[in-house]
């Protein structure tokens, strides 16, 4: 511990966090983050209340995935008025969530276009960007604005740190919470992200509620669902790309499908720049399918033909 908190030292600006100390809520989901984030900002005046952070082998019985359907816990924390926002870090911490201070789950897409806003317009920092194929395209956006290379990959931390061992890369990451930032390993993690969260909102002095709004204003909405199909069957992914790829619709919801991607899986782009996925689960009958829209008609539209496409696979 001693030689990674050497380390985010030079990664995470204390000075800004204690200049603005937070009240908030960790929530380590009795992972291996328990104790981190609070242990590292001792002495910056951060009033800090950490939940579920004992040594538990079963998780409490809750799968230790932070999403929004397994922080209960944290909401409760957050709405009894333990801190002003919520951080959250899965099992093994490499993910990372947030909760704002009305007890809306802050999404890891929302995280990382926060963290690129705030890393080049704040820190002056300049690199690629990495983004999973699942990832929010607000990123994409905030990369041509910044003049910055994007790469989008295939589902998987370990396509991203592909980018980052062999080119220079500002930040990399992916929807299911796992990112990193230039300086720090090829691989996501919770506490490190969590901290420059907390160094962002300090920054900011808004909250993490007037944050978010602020950036779907600037480059949204973009507003994002996934749903998992299950199968009557399994089915090979070259099969199921060449399926969807073949059937690719003319337009969903109103839009005209502008693009049709086969990075992993197939994922039709539209016009407005709102997009699905579906992609078959690799170790079980599952079809996976993402949707982010301008609306929430849009994402329910995007989801709804998805699940056509599920239901006509025999």
């Amino acid at each position: 511990m001693t030689a990674y908190f050497e380390h985010l030292n030079k990664l995470i600006r204390t000075d800004i966090i204690a200049d603005n100390p937070q009240r908030f809520v960790v929530d380590a989901m009795y992972g291996s983050g328990r104790g981190v984030i609070k242990s590292f900002l001792q002495g910056t005046g951060c009033e800090i209340a950490e939940i579920r952070g004992e040594m538990n082998p079963g998780f409490g019985g809750v799968h230790p995935e932070p999403i929004a359907k397994y922080l209960g816990p944290l909401a409760s924390a957050v709405s009894s008025g333990m801190g002003n926002f919520g951080v959250v870090t899965d099992g093994d911490a490499d993910r990372i969530g947030a909760m704002d201070e009305r007890g809306n789950f802050v999404d890891p897409h929302k995280i990382m276009a926060l963290s690129l806003k705030y890393l080049v317009e704040n820190r002056g920092m300049t690199g690629a960007v990495v983004r999973t194929v699942s990832t929010t395209r607000m990123i994409d956006r905030l990369a041509k604005r910044y003049g910055l290379k994007l790469y989008e990959t295939p589902v998987g931390f370990n396509h991203i740190a592909d980018y980052m061992m062999k080119e220079d890369v500002l930040i990399g990451g992916e929807e299911s919470g796992g990112i990193s930032f230039k300086g720090h390993i090829p691989e996501g993690d919770g506490p490190i992200m969590g901290l420059l969260l907390v160094e962002m909102i300090a920054a900011s002095k808004k909250s993490l509620y007037e944050m978010v709004e602020d950036l779907l204003a600037d480059v949204g909405p973009a507003l994002y669902e996934r749903a998992d199909l299950r199968l009557s069957r399994p089915i090979a992914k070259a099969e199921m790309t060449e399926f969807l790829t073949q059937k690719a619709p003319k337009e969903i919801g109103g839009q005209n499908v502008d693009e049709v991607s086969q990075r992993d899986g197939v994922k039709y782009i539209m016009a407005d720049d709102s997009w699905l996925l579906i992609r078959p689960s690799g170790t079980e009958p599952v079809l996976r399918v993402y949707a982010e829209g301008r609306s929430m008609e849009m994402v329910k539209a995007l989801l709804a033909y998805g699940k056509t496409v599920a239901e006509s696979v025999v």
